[in-house]
């Protein structure tokens, strides 16, 4: 019995000391694992606040295994480019990334704020998915890449299905159509067009109409380029469309025309998501229009990129970010989470994206050219001086002659071709 007792505790004795010794094994291989902080950055993006975007940081989050902050823009135009203009010029190191537009990009891509991208993000193998003619007018300067689209609006046109079925037209698309729509009698309170002419909208409008009549931005000589503004007067003048034009943004000509007050408009495509929540979008609603035919089927692209702050302190991770976000899984699951076209070229050619719309925005690429807007360095300040003059021309307070001299004198002065 004695014996038994006594091995028994040598047994004991034993398993203690292995479990002594096993603990500060594990201890010891605790301390020689050294696990990395996870990086960080922030993100200052135009879909801050929409669940589905938060749906979207999430999901990228998980496969980068990064944190990502994300915070919100001012929402007028003006107030959004005049804060990030300020945090990149004080050198602010508080934002990594930006979302910016066409008209930020045509700003910051000469001030030497932003990092380039050319030599990682968007080299040569990546940046050959994206537009070229846009790449090399809009977001490029003195040979370099300072911005990655990741998500692509085109300017379409927009019309009422039950207006075509009143006026007794199929569509649109040819200038005999297109006059007959204009000049049906709608009756009160009910305009053929709407547009946004507000001084620092009308850019599209003006650059649109020039495009369809074949004339050309920088030559305010050209018979087509006067031809297109004497139309936009003239259905103010023949009561297509109202002078209220001249007040409208977007929000309250799209308000408008949401409300069965507009036949038609000119939007940009990512409006869709607003004319669903609204309800009326489908072929026997809103819809998508072929270009009239007046001249020329050309529209303008215009694109949202992601832009690297010069003063981060996050530079590789950022980087990663945004290498993610233009990447073929990248873009497709944010075109998926938020309803929208991506701006890769390859993706809306070779997928068929869970994207609302997305089989008719592809057919109205297919039979449209598709042009970058003329943008200089000072482009809100460009953009609002058009549309003063735009104003003055439309309102009577400029002839024909005098618009076209000043606006020549404006081109001249900023923009180079």
């Amino acid at each position: 019995m004695r014996k038994f007792q006594g091995r028994t505790f040598f047994l004991a004795v034993m398993c203690i000391f292995s479990l002594i010794f096993t603990g500060c094994a594990e201890e010891n291989n605790k301390e020689e694992v050294q696990i990395p902080d996870m990086d960080h950055i922030t993100i200052m993006h135009v879909d801050a606040g929409k669940k589905e975007f938060a749906e979207y940081i999430s999901q990228a989050q998980k496969d980068l295994n990064m944190q990502i902050t994300v915070l919100e823009y001012p929402l007028n135009a003006d107030s959004r480019q005049a804060r990030v203009s300020s945090l990149l010029a004080a050198g602010d190191a508080s934002v990594d990334v930006f979302s910016i537009n066409d008209e930020m990009i045509s700003e910051f891509k000469y001030a030497g704020y932003l990092e380039p991208l050319q030599e990682d993000v968007m080299n040569r193998q990546v940046a050959a998915a994206f537009p070229q003619d846009y790449l090399k007018q809009v977001v490029m300067a003195d040979e370099q890449i300072y911005s990655a689209p990741y998500m692509m609006d085109v300017l379409c046109l927009w019309v009422n299905q039950e207006w075509l079925e009143e006026a007794g037209i199929n569509d649109i698309s040819t200038k005999d159509n297109f006059m007959k729509f204009l000049s049906y009698d709608w009756g009160k309170d009910r305009l053929a067009y709407g547009g946004s002419w507000e001084k620092t909208y009308a850019h599209n409008e003006i650059g649109e109409f020039i495009n369809l009549f074949g004339g050309d931005f920088y030559d305010w000589h050209n018979p087509q380029t006067q031809a297109a503004v004497i139309f936009l007067k003239d259905m103010v003048e023949e009561g297509y469309t109202s002078e209220n034009n001249l007040v409208d943004q977007y929000e309250q000509m799209n308000q408008k025309f949401i409300d069965g007050k507009y036949g038609m408009v000119f939007m940009y495509g990512s409006a869709l998501n607003m004319y669903v929540d609204a309800d009326v979008y489908g072929q026997d609603n809103i819809h998508l229009a072929p270009l009239p035919d007046l001249g020329s089927n050309t529209t303008f692209i215009a694109t949202w990129q992601y832009a690297l702050n010069k003063a981060s302190q996050n530079k590789e991770a950022a980087k990663r970010f945004i290498s993610y976000a233009i990447s073929r899984k990248g873009s497709s699951l944010y075109a998926e989470k938020m309803n929208r076209m991506p701006a890769r070229e390859d993706l809306i050619w070779e997928e068929d994206l869970q994207v609302t719309g997305y089989a008719d925005m592809r057919e109205y690429m297919k039979n449209v050219k598709l042009l970058a807007r003329p943008m200089p360095a000072n482009p809100m300040a460009f953009i609002a001086m058009q549309g003063e003059l735009f104003q003055k021309y439309v309102t009577g307070e400029l002839s024909l002659d005098s618009y076209c001299e000043l606006m020549q004198q404006l081109v001249d002065d900023n923009l180079v071709h």
